[in-house]
């Protein structure tokens, strides 16, 4: 699982009407600068996040594919906190506090972020943080947490599921199963965004879109060769995160599990169940 930030590249603001907020539509007024996303991203301490919310249970990630191997570009550009090198990007970017009141702007916007998650103590550690490293940066950071059944649930009718996205920046952690990434990062293709026509079902959740991302999409399905599909999924991975910025990474998170002492033959394989070699169990004396 990677526990990730989600940037909204479209505008969600509730005076937008209904069938145009949160669409390719409306544009970010402020996402849609890549300067602003990266400066989010480099004010983030992660390994204090790591350390915090999962021990030895988690890593530090730059990917979102950062695993197996063969497939992870096994980036290190976010593993270290820099407030002052983001300071400085939203300063060349344009974006000062003009008014003096602490929060930056540019063009009469201000950066102000809703920044919403499911109800988790860990998540909320994570908010509590995130929204004090946003503050040093100029950001104002409203946090919203909402119940894991109503934000994962899908219902079209509620304005509070992650695939209505109505914040700025949402956080949450998924994978795909088994162990190739190909369906996984076919998620963000031009048009599969969450939207009204489609009763807010969709994978592309940031409302991604990139033609030159889509015919990496095709050229993956099109290519057999194991070390070729590496590469253009490594491609992929990168045009997603340290490129766009568009998802930023935060924590690797491992599987925890137990078993008796007494129990032989058992083997963690995070690509199937933990009984997926049960034949070989056996009781040791």
């Amino acid at each position: 699982l990677v526990e990730r930030l989600e940037m909204n590249l479209t505008n969600p603001s509730p005076d937008l009407p209904p069938e145009t907020r949160a669409t390719v539509a409306e544009p970010h007024p402020f996402l849609s600068d890549i300067a602003v996303r990266k400066a989010l991203s480099m004010a983030i301490d992660r390994a204090l996040l790591v350390e915090i919310g999962y021990g030895q249970a988690g890593k530090v990630t730059c990917d979102l594919v950062p695993s197996p191997d063969a497939f992870s570009a096994k980036n290190d550009f976010c593993k270290t906190q820099d407030i002052a090198g983001a300071n400085a990007l939203l300063d060349e970017a344009g974006w000062v506090d003009s008014d003096g009141n602490g929060i930056r702007d540019k063009d009469g916007v201000e950066l102000n972020i809703l920044y919403q998650t499911s109800t988790n103590a860990v998540r909320q550690d994570f908010q509590a943080l995130i929204k004090q490293w946003w503050g040093e940066i100029g950001v104002e950071t409203e946090l919203r947490n909402l119940n894991a059944s109503v934000f994962f649930g899908g219902d079209p009718g509620s304005p509070d599921t992650f695939q209505k996205f109505y914040a700025d920046v949402e956080m949450y952690a998924n994978t795909f199963n088994g162990t190739d990434p190909q369906q996984y990062l076919a998620a963000y293709r031009c048009g599969g965004e969450p939207k009204p026509s489609s009763q807010w079902q969709g994978e592309n959740i940031n409302r991604f879109c990139d033609p030159e991302y889509d015919a990496l999409i095709d050229e993956l399905a099109r290519t057999g060769d194991i070390a070729q599909r590496a590469d253009i999924a490594i491609k992929m991975n990168n045009m997603l995160t340290k490129d766009s910025y568009t998802i930023v990474p935060l924590v690797h998170r491992g599987r925890v599990s137990a078993h008796a002492n007494n129990l032989g033959g058992v083997k963690l394989n995070v690509w199937d169940s933990e009984l997926w070699n049960v034949a070989d169990w056996h009781r040791m004396k």
